[in-house]
């Protein structure tokens, strides 16, 4: 089943979280409630105001007093959970006690009290993530009591820690620092190989640059243009340096309050980055999940920001789960801070977008996205705009946006170019040019021949038109082969075997689909069909009904309530 989206619209792919309603405030009970609603919806402003009030007023409540801390520093405010973290280690209960110690520190480090940053993280962690950053902030914290070089003998000392692939990227800032220029080039290049992320390969071309290695700044913006969002941007900006013959001083003589930023966002981006994959493995599975809980990601990234407020990297980031759940106007504000000259600026606009759209604010998303759009290079933002375009069914226009993305290929495209032309030719089928869809979907395949998405949807379209269909199923097959547990591409299989006349075949696809994407209202209406098909019409009509419960499309509402109404015709299909 092919499907359309607005794809990298929001670039984490965190499903959008509700703000329940909350109780009147005023008084304790009713702040109470107002807390424990709030934390459950993920508002984490109102969950920080509300734990906050309670807790002034019911100091002995050691639940309250956990609410307050923690809503304080999701919420960013880092100083108020500075003076609640003494309470929080006086309780016998340590659960938050290694989050009440990484805010003793920061708040120290932020201060240039290096000696009481050090003795907050000298105690034992109790898990393992926590324990690991720990040990980079002490590094920093020594850093700033006696200089880098005492700092890289510590980091050297704890090289058998679990989570030492962290390490080479701060090693590197420490090398630079000590003017140790080749050193720092290597640990510079281990941290690409690790878990430097994106703020190595960042920092690394600075280095490159600073350094008068253009050549060698050239060729490794060069590779990181091959790969999309950030790295491209970091490409892109890098390489207009070059040829204006500027160099970019944003990583030099980093300090230990950068450090510290540093490591808290990589942590707490490779926590969200592990939440996020098990999410998706328990979908695919067939497990249904909750609402997403991103709250320590959060809390790191308040941290970081806390440390160092104009580090762009985090901004994104604690803007992204914001937006995320469902705190849109605040993840607005965070976003539009970031400025024209971060690797960051146009994702960050996509997700103001995003977050205008979440406010039922269309009309401003779409004239922000069609302005990012006609400037030069903002081909996310295009694509973001065609994805607008078409989800509000103008597909002449999204197919004119799509156009100039595919236009603007170079001779060998990147591998995710696929994303134009499936965008274009879904469009394209809505338009009933078949032709023109049928070459951009060969294009796609042929430019990603294992991205599951593009071979689904040709082998789909071939053979809902009786083509090909050796070669259809063939990249059903394939595409399922890839992601088994995708109900869409499953759900694309049962209904190219439904297309044929073969319901016996087709009926196990389908409820296999539907058993892992329950809430899917096109495979939910392909199973009802196939019902009919095989002479279930009782379970046929309970499927439909279920269609509109699950809030359709329009178009396809009114063909529902038909079927319901009418079953199907013997010509339907």
């Amino acid at each position: 089943m092919p499907r359309k989206s607005i794809f990298g619209l929001f670039s984490l792919g965190l499903a959008l979280a509700g703000c329940a309603a909350t109780p009147e405030q005023g008084n304790v009970v009713g702040d109470y409630l107002t807390g424990r609603i709030a934390a459950r919806s993920n508002n984490v402003g109102v969950a920080a105001d509300a734990f906050g009030g309670v807790e002034d007023a019911s100091a002995n409540s050691d639940e309250i007093l956990r609410g307050a801390f923690f809503f304080s520093v999701a919420s960013g405010d880092i100083d108020e959970a500075a003076k609640l973290a003494p309470k929080i280690l006086a309780n016998d209960d340590a659960e938050d006690d290694d989050l009440a110690r990484l805010v003793e520190a920061a708040y120290a480090l932020k201060n240039k009290n290096y000696t009481a940053a050090r003795a907050a993280l000298a105690a034992n962690a109790q898990v393992e993530y926590f324990a690991a950053a720990m040990v980079i902030l002490d590094a920093w914290a020594l850093a700033g009591e006696k200089g880098p070089e005492a700092a890289l003998k510590a980091l050297a000392a704890k090289d058998g820690e679990t989570f030492r692939g962290f390490h080479p990227l701060h090693q590197a800032f420490l090398f630079e620092n000590a003017g140790l220029e080749d050193e720092a080039r290597t640990a510079y290049q281990l941290s690409l190989m690790s878990y430097g992320g994106v703020v190595a390969r960042d920092a690394y071309g600075s280095f490159l640059e600073r350094t008068g290695d253009i050549e060698g700044a050239r060729d490794h913006y060069e590779l990181l243009a091959q790969y999309p969002g950030p790295d491209r941007q970091i490409a892109e900006l890098g390489l207009e340096r070059i040829e204006a013959g500027k160099t970019d001083e944003s990583w030099t003589n980093v300090t230990p309050q950068k450090g510290a930023a540093v490591a808290l966002y990589t942590f707490g981006s490779a926590v969200l980055q592990q939440s996020i994959e098990q999410r998706e493995a328990a979908e695919k599975a067939g497990f249904r999940v909750g609402d997403a809980n991103y709250d320590m990601p959060l809390a790191f990234t308040r941290i970081a920001l806390y440390l160092a407020p104009d580090f762009d990297h985090a901004q994104r980031l604690a803007g992204s789960i914001l937006n995320a759940y469902g705190d849109n106007k605040k993840a607005i504000a965070m976003l539009r801070d970031i400025p024209k000259s971060s690797a960051f600026y146009e994702q960050a606009q996509i997700e103001v977008a995003g977050g205008l759209i979440a406010l039922d604010e269309t009309s401003e998303a779409k004239d922000l996205l069609r302005a990012l759009a006609r400037s030069e290079k903002s081909t996310e933002a295009r694509f973001a705009y065609a994805n607008l375009l078409a989800s509000e069914d103008d597909h002449r226009g999204a197919v004119r946006e799509y156009g100039l993305l595919i236009d603007a290929l170079p001779e060998d495209p990147p591998e995710d170019a696929w994303r134009y032309l499936v965008g274009r030719a879904a469009s394209l089928l809505e338009l009933d040019e078949w032709p023109a869809a049928e070459a951009d979907l060969l294009r796609a395949v042929e430019i990603a021949p294992q991205e599951p998405a593009a071979l689904n949807y040709l082998g789909y379209s071939w053979a809902e038109r009786g083509l090909n269909l050796d070669e259809a199923f063939g990249l059903i097959e394939k595409a399922v082969a890839i992601e088994p547990n995708s109900g869409a591409y499953i759900d694309s299989l049962g209904w190219a075997h439904y297309q044929l006349g073969d319901y016996d075949e087709a009926v196990g696809h389908l409820e296999h689909a539907a058993s892992l994407e329950p809430a899917d209202p096109t495979i939910t209406e392909h199973l009802g069909d196939v019902y009919w098909r095989l002479g279930r019409k009782i379970e046929a009509r309970y499927e439909w009904k279920r269609v509109l419960e699950l809030e359709p499309p329009q178009q396809m509402r009114e063909r529902v309530e038909k079927k319901i109404e009418q079953g199907l015709a013997e010509q339907d299909s």
